[in-house]
């Protein structure tokens, strides 16, 4: 059976008002009877017992005389003058060798049998029987005990007293149980009523998740001020959870109809979430995705490299990009660069990994033709590529002077990554080449012949246009040469040791100088003589190189004039804080987010690969081990704060 706590618990709240003030009712009639009860047993009988001590005395010293003078009839008229005080039934007046001298009896006045000695009396002085009080006390004449007088004393009974009593705290509950109705009727009406109904708004808010709802506002007392922030709260939740939903459709939108494949998996590598694009690359009669591991979708080989990703990802806790290559539909492997990144909750630990993967397949395979047709077409134009071959050899002798002088340690292996981006538009100079001299014998023959008008305007139109593809090739070829960015570091090459920071930040610039010169852009460096570090000098010089470029491109678009400056500060003993600062035009707020992203630019076409920023992060954080922050406001400038450890 449910026990009377939780059967309380579970009433009404109208039930439970009554039966407290019900309870309260019964509480308090129970003290005060019980008060009224220890009056009568504490206070009132001593006070008695002293009255009639009081009262015994002053008789006493009236029957003293008639005592001691052995005048019994004057004792006696004496003591019938106590029949006007009802409460005393008895009094027995005995001499000094305690007999009996004279009474008085109320019942029975000729009886003096009823007065024998009251021995109980002789120790304790007085005794109360039932509703009588008895007391013995001495009389004295001069001080010498004649005699000894003996009082009995009516009492009201118990009964009577407890009926009075009764009485009174009979109008006491009735008027306090009044009091509990009136004061329940009137909760129910102000308290109990309007919490049901908020109640109710709550509890069908619940079920239907219908945050529309409100609950009625009857008054402004506290009941009603919790109606109103109950309703505020709703009001508030609605919005959010339409906001929520809005967020939640366009996620969904974004990422089912990205061509790009998204995924999100937990720690244990079971996906959570996949689109649409993820859905097509599965090989036939693969499982259902969500829920499943790699190992369950994709072959053995393919599950083990993409698992090693994921822990790589996971124990660095920082974003990642790769190339991964996984079995195509239609058969035949296809190759993705796979961007996967930790996600993080609130407090801080990682839950999840995400990624997003591109297909670059069509890519890389133009890109192997081309390189293929580049090379056949590199052994037909001899004298363009001994040109390109002195270009290539006067890059050498610059790199080797960058080297020797450790301006730019890092940059090692910039002719060979050089010659690889030249191969595109080295072919296809080569190719427009080769196509003008077949057409130049096709023309010289056609001369010999007779030439016709319009043949020899689409010869010139021919020579036209291939000298225009080979004149932007070229130049693009010398921008390459020019502003190419080191895309990948390799650790192997870079040689860890001790440098002074202001020494080796003069040497880049001294490097740079012939870019920023013709630029109208001043760069210049106010880092204090002392900060030695300990890391590698190449990569980070490639950082502020990347920086700097990044400010001439970007930075004072529209402005003839700018100032770009390095400073630097050790905030402790084991780290240094790396400042590049322009006051150009600033980052819009809407590309902060994507600065670092690689392929992101806001020049595409017009000279911007995408790659500066995305090099900076990975080195600073792969390599130099620190990190990276950016400030930056429209008008104002922005500004790169490189945090790095003084000794990696």
């Amino acid at each position: 059976m449910k026990s009377f706590q939780g059967f309380f618990r579970d009433l009404g709240l109208q039930r439970k008002l009554l039966l407290v003030s019900v309870f309260t009712t019964i509480a308090a009639m129970l003290v005060a009877l019980l008060a009224l009860a220890s009056y009568d047993l504490l206070v009132a009988r001593p006070r008695l017992v002293q009255d009639l001590a009081g009262r015994s005395a002053l008789l006493a010293l009236n029957l003293n005389g008639d005592l001691n003078s052995g005048e019994r009839s004057s004792a006696t008229r004496k003591l019938e003058a106590l029949r006007s005080s009802p409460e005393i039934s008895r009094v027995c007046l005995f001499t000094a060798d305690r007999r009996l001298f004279t009474f008085f009896n109320r019942s029975n006045a000729g009886d003096g049998k009823a007065c024998g000695w009251p021995q109980h009396l002789e120790r304790t002085g007085h005794r109360f029987d039932g509703s009588a009080l008895s007391m013995l006390s001495p009389v004295r004449f001069e001080r010498a005990v004649v005699g000894f007088l003996a009082i009995e004393y009516h009492l009201p009974s118990t009964v009577e007293r407890l009926r009075q009593y009764g009485l009174v705290l009979g109008v006491v509950f009735l008027t306090l149980f009044a009091g509990g109705l009136l004061y329940a009727v009137g909760s129910r009406r102000l308290v109990t009523q309007p919490l049901l109904a908020l109640s109710a708004v709550a509890d069908q808010v619940t079920r239907e998740q219908r945050y529309d709802l409100r609950s009625p506002v009857t008054s402004e007392d506290e009941v009603g001020r919790l109606a109103a922030a109950f309703n505020a709260m709703l009001a508030t939740v609605a919005a959010r959870d339409a906001a929520l939903r809005r967020s939640q459709v366009l996620l969904n939108n974004i990422v089912e109809k990205s061509s790009a494949v998204i995924y999100v998996k937990d720690l244990d590598g079971r996906y959570l979430m996949v689109n649409h694009s993820f859905r097509m690359i599965l090989p036939p009669g693969a499982p259902e995705p969500l829920g499943n591991t790699d190992e369950a979708l994709f072959s053995p080989e393919v599950a083990h490299m993409m698992r090693q990703s994921d822990q790589a990802v996971l124990a660095s806790g920082r974003a990642s990009s790769h190339e991964e290559t996984a079995p195509g539909t239609s058969g035949g492997a296809r190759t993705y660069i796979s961007e996967k990144f930790p996600l993080i909750d609130e407090f801080g630990q990682i839950w999840a990994l995400g990624g997003v993967s591109t297909d670059i397949t069509d890519r890389k395979r133009s890109e192997l033709e081309l390189e293929e047709l580049v090379n056949v077409r590199t052994r037909q134009i001899a004298e363009t590529n001994r040109e390109l071959a002195e270009s290539l050899g006067s890059l050498q002798r610059a790199q080797d002077e960058l080297v020797r002088s450790e301006k730019l340690a890092a940059l090692g292996s910039l002719v060979a990554g050089v010659a690889h981006e030249l191969n595109t538009p080295i072919g296809n100079s080569l190719l427009a080449v080769s196509t003008l001299l077949d057409q130049s014998s096709a023309f010289a023959a056609a001369v010999e012949r007779g030439v016709k008008r319009s043949a020899l305007h689409t010869y010139i139109a021919d020579v036209n246009n291939g000298s225009q593809i080979v004149l932007r090739n070229l130049h693009r070829a010398v921008d390459l040469v020019a502003s190419f960015k080191q895309v990948a570091v390799d650790r192997a090459t870079s040689q860890c040791r001790e440098f002074p920071l202001d020494e080796l930040v003069s040497e880049i610039l001294l490097v740079l100088m012939p870019t920023f010169k013709k630029s109208g852009i001043r760069v210049s460096h106010s880092i204090p003589h002392g900060i030695v570090m300990s890391s590698y000098p190449g990569p980070f010089g490639q950082v502020l190189i990347n920086l700097v470029n990044n400010g001439l491109i970007h930075a004072f678009e529209g402005q003839e004039q700018g100032e770009i400056v390095i400073t630097a500060h050790a905030p402790d003993a084991t780290s240094v804080a790396i400042t590049v600062r322009d006051n150009g035009v600033g980052i819009a707020p809407e590309n902060m987010g994507k600065i670092y992203d690689p392929f992101f630019t806001t020049k595409l076409g017009r000279g911007g690969s995408g790659l500066g920023l995305n090099i900076v992060y990975n080195i600073v954080y792969g390599v130099l081990g620190g990190r990276i922050d950016v400030k930056s406001a429209l008008g104002e400038g922005t500004s790169f704060i490189l945090t790095l450890p003084v000794r990696v």
